[in-house]
Formats: structure tokens, sequence, C-alpha cells
């Protein structure tokens, strides 16, 4: 199937064939969890891969175009500041130290299953820190710039928000790490409070009975005061956000000539 896309998505991808001076390949691919995945080039390739799947949906738009805003980002800072955020080995241990007590606690509930769980606990953790503070901006930019795109980017953000009230679940409390719990239902709210005055909704009414409006207000009014909008701004802020939740050993910064394969956003 030919990847069928809006021309404000083409557009965008366009923008980022211009500032990197590397064209996009394009590949079907029925084995992604989503339905886009960019990959960017590396230093010695040639051309950014853009994997999609057959028979995706209009969502696929602001998919791709979520993906190009951190790409874009990254590209309009000097090169010497272009820093990408990894988890490895060391950092994932600095997490399961920070949790080990909690994690041998759920573990006589879980029995083997907790390995799977550890990883993809620490591995959603990561995700959310080091891609929720730029996504703040690059929600903005799409909303004002390309009016195509808003009603599938709310769609998509309404799903999101509906995946994160599900973490609010007193059931999946007793069986996570009290701090994993915490601190990604911390920047949930912030992600959300910070989007919605610029939205015009309501966004974190769910939150308004539980103990995450107090810190996620705060990480939001952080986030609103001294964000500088641009790629070493959301290094900026990563790290903000990583202090401001004392997670900030549970991944590092490579600069992106350290970079060892072409990069997966």
């Amino acid at each position: 199937m030919e990847l069928q896309l809006l021309d404000a998505t083409r557009s965008i991808l366009g923008d980022v064939e211009n500032k990197s001076g590397k064209r996009i390949k394009y590949i079907a691919s029925g084995d992604l969890s989503m339905s886009a995945q960019f990959r960017m080039a590396g230093r010695e390739s040639a051309e950014h891969l853009l994997f999609y799947k057959p028979g995706h949906g209009e969502v696929i738009n602001y998919i791709i175009a979520n993906q190009c805003g951190h790409i874009l980002r990254i590209l309009d800072a000097p090169e010497e500041k272009r820093y990408f955020p990894v988890a490895n080995k060391k950092s994932m241990m600095c997490y399961m130290m920070e949790t080990e007590d909690e994690i041998n606690r759920i573990k006589a509930v879980m029995g083997d299953r907790i390995k799977q769980m550890i990883v993809m606990w620490y591995q959603g953790v990561v995700f959310q820190v080091t891609k929720m503070p730029p996504d703040i901006q690059i929600d903005r930019w799409i909303y004002d710039t390309y009016h195509e795109l808003r009603s599938i980017q709310l769609q998509s953000l309404k799903h999101q928000l509906q995946n994160a009230i599900q973490g609010l679940s007193e059931d999946l409390r007793k069986i996570v790490p009290f701090k994993v719990f915490n601190v990604s239902n911390i920047m949930n709210y912030a992600f959300f409070k910070a989007l919605e005055s610029h939205f015009h909704l309501d966004f974190v009414r769910p939150y308004h009975r539980t103990i995450f409006l107090f810190e996620g207000s705060a990480l939001a009014r952080i986030t609103e005061q001294e964000y500088r909008n641009g790629h070493e701004g959301d290094v900026a802020m990563i790290n903000r956000w990583a202090d401001k939740l004392e997670i900030k050993n549970w991944f590092e910064w490579k600069h992106i000539n350290e970079m060892s394969a072409d990069y997966i956003y």
C-alpha cells in the first residue's frame, strides 16, 4: 500500500529533507508497534528512513509530524549542541537500585513476570521524561501552524489522555513501584496542564482529586515559566524535570556524533 499523507505532513517531511540535506526513504513494515517510525540518518548515512505500517489510519499524519518536529528542533541547533537522551545498562542499574525495595515487594505477587515488567516500567518513565517536555512545544507548533492536522492531533491527544487516566488506577498502584507510579502520573498531569490553555480544553479534570495535582501543577509552572523554545531549551527542560522528579540518573546524554547507528525517534 502506498503511503497516503496530507499535504501538511508532506510539507513537514520536505522541511526535514531541506534542513538535513538528506532525502527520506519510505519503507512499508507490518512489524511496527505504531503506524510510523522515523529513523534519523547518522553522520555517514545518505538518507533518513521512515517506516510505516500498511493499512494505517489518518493518525499517521500526526505521528509523523510529531516525530519530524523533534528532528527539526535538533537540526535547528548548532551541531556541537545536538544531544540525544539515551538509556543504557548503567542508567537502568541506577533505576533498579532506587526501586529495589519496591520491586522485591511486588515480586512476591508477580513472580517471574516481574522481569519483563521491570524493563517496561523503566522504559516508560524514561520515554516520558525525555519526550514530554519537547512534545509540549511541538504540539503547540503543530496546532498553530498546520490547521489541516488539528482534528487528527486532538483525536490523538485525547487517546493519549485516556491512556494516562488509566494510570491512576488503584489496582495499578499496588503492582507498580511507588516512584514509577508517582513520577509517571506527575508528568502526565504537567504535560496536559501545559497544553490545555493553548488548546482551550479541560484536559486535567480527572486529576483534580488526586495527589498528583500538587506536584504536577508545580512542574507545569516550571515548564511555562522557564522553557526556552528550541533544542537547547529541550535539553535544559528535560534535565529540569528529571531533577525535580529525582530521576536524573535514569538516562544519559550523548552527542549526535557519538551515536553508533541511525537514531530511531
